[in-house]
């Protein structure tokens, strides 16, 4: 299934050329960054707090997405809701 980043393109240089990430909470130490950030060598660790997360945990939500594009490397969040053009 393809993201919703796909849909809009770059507010900076207009590309659709986007990679999407999710945005993942830790919710022990409040953390909020996209998902690369928590990627480790022995997997997933928070970059704040350095708890290391496994897959499923509880302790971690995806509120969100981002996307960056290709070409400029600029990242913004995508919106849940997109507003349809007329």
């Amino acid at each position: 299934m393809p993201s919703d980043a796909i849909r809009f393109t770059c507010p900076a240089c207009g590309s659709s050329e986007l990679e999407a990430t999710p945005i993942v909470h830790h919710l022990i130490c409040a953390y909020v960054g996209p998902s690369y950030d928590f990627e480790a060598r022995d997997g997933h660790r928070c970059p704040k707090c350095l708890r290391a997360l496994r897959d499923h945990d509880h302790a971690a939500e995806i509120v969100g997405e981002s996307a960056r594009c290709r070409l400029c490397e600029t990242e913004f969040v995508v919106p849940h809701d997109p507003v349809q053009g007329a």
